[in-house]
């Protein structure tokens, strides 16, 4: 399982400035969720991916401080590893993972990720970099995407592996120069492995010039909640969103 942070701000900031002081409550969930970290960022203009992985917990990474106080853009993903049972923890499965100008990274387990398999087209899978069901979930999005258009490739892809595969939750946020896309879908039978309540839920807020999405369990409780079934698609050009049902 893992932990995921996300932005788009109307100007280039950074996590550190974006988040503020609490930004050390969600480093600290890497304690837990302690096989690495990874950042992309992505301009609205311009649209170059960038990242930065590590395989240190993002508590006690030096790079990671220096990505999140230093590194400054208009969006941007924060993900935390905490590798699901049978994957290894090695710099390639570490999230977000970027193709073209799209970044993503995923929360959950999919059952095995070779499940995945059957929805990406043949090129792509030659260019997988990990052994991870999320890259698999990722590229299944761009196989859809290539006659559907991405945000109706991510709803297209959810329900798919929804009613196909064995998973524990399929959530994701995806960056690109136009959108910062959020889905919340998870098992409801399986919450009961968590102590924390709410653990799938992703909680999302407009203020001071920027949307932040988050996983939960660093606090922010008054922020509003993604509930299970719905995506937040944020256009960066305004900053408007909607949310969709999936």
């Amino acid at each position: 399982m893992c932990r995921l942070l996300a932005y788009a701000s109307a100007e280039p900031a950074t996590f550190e400035s974006v988040i503020g002081s609490t930004l050390d409550d969600f480093v600290q969930l890497s304690q837990e969720h302690k096989h690495g970290w990874g950042i992309s960022t992505c301009d609205s203009v311009g649209g170059a991916q960038e990242l930065q992985r590590d395989l240190a917990p993002a508590f006690e990474s030096e790079l990671f401080s220096s990505v999140a106080s230093t590194t400054s853009s208009d969006g941007a993903l924060l993900h935390l590893r905490l590798a699901s049972k049978g994957l290894t923890v090695d710099i390639s499965n570490n999230h977000p993972f970027i193709h073209g100008e799209i970044s993503f990274m995923h929360n959950g387990t999919i059952r095995p990720p070779a499940s995945v398999e059957p929805l990406i087209d043949a090129d792509l899978i030659s260019e997988l970099t990990s052994t991870t069901d999320s890259e698999r979930y990722f590229f299944a999005i761009l196989t859809a995407a290539k006659s559907e258009g991405l945000i109706n490739a991510i709803a297209s892809t959810v329900k798919k592996i929804a009613s196909t595969c064995d998973y524990s939750a399929i959530n994701s946020i995806t960056l690109t120069p136009d959108f910062l896309i959020a889905v919340c879908q998870f098992n409801e039978l399986e919450q009961s492995e968590w102590t924390v309540p709410h653990h799938y839920e992703l909680r999302f807020t407009k203020e001071d010039g920027a949307i932040k999405i988050a996983s939960t369990g660093w606090g922010h409780d008054d922020w509003t909640p993604l509930t299970n079934g719905k995506m937040l698609v944020v256009n960066r050009a305004d900053l408007s969103y909607k949310i969709l049902d999936i």
